[in-house]
């Protein structure tokens, strides 16, 4: 009996869990105007919400996570000549670093704080964020449409709405009352495994 006939027998492999240089696991779909994007591995979920003239530019490298949030200005090249965007690299280790240009600085929350990064006026910032920890990255247009969206936001941190919320839904609340740019929010997963 070969090998194929020796698996039609016993039935289908169980699949070895997902490894972090396996890459993430990605799913797109539409909601409303908003393209919605979520990519998954061990340490990291990164939700994305793009509406008109909002870009987020979702790359997976060896050991890294690059996500470029921005503006649909003009010229399809507008986010790679730079113009202003915010910027996030997961690594597999749990590190993360965060840069922006001309953009508003990102803000880490959990369920007691909020803090922005980069932080001090600097373009680019490490941290380490601890489990339960949260990410949030959104583009020009959306704090030029809805001024108050950040204001809105940190007060969101005594409620817990800002760490509790599904990603999705808080992305769309908080990206949907300007009807264009986008958004990010990076979750931090506690490691689990024997090695990185």
């Amino acid at each position: 009996m070969d090998d194929r006939s020796r698996s039609a027998v016993l039935g289908p492999r169980l699949a070895s869990p997902p490894r972090a240089e396996d890459g993430p696991t990605v799913t797109s779909r539409l909601v409303d105007t908003a393209l919605v994007r979520t990519a998954s591995d061990p340490r990291w979920t990164v939700t994305c919400v793009e509406y008109p003239y909002g870009v987020v530019r979702l790359e997976r490298k060896a050991r890294l996570t690059q996500i470029v949030v921005g503006d649909h200005v003009g010229s399809s090249e507008s986010l790679q000549r730079g113009e202003s965007f915010a910027a996030a690299a997961c690594t597999a280790d749990g590190e993360l670093l965060v840069a922006v240009r001309a953009a508003p600085p990102a803000i880490v929350v959990n369920r007691h704080a909020c803090r922005t990064r980069p932080c001090d006026g600097a373009a680019h910032d490490t941290e380490f964020p601890a489990a339960g920890e949260r990410l949030i990255l959104l583009s020009c247009a959306v704090f030029e449409a809805v001024p108050d969206v950040l204001v809105d936001g940190v007060n969101g941190v005594a409620s817990g709405r800002l760490t509790t919320q599904d990603p999705e839904s808080l992305l769309i609340d908080l990206v949907g009352a300007a009807a264009c740019g986008a958004g990010v929010i990076v979750d931090h997963h506690p490691w689990v495994g024997s090695g990185p």
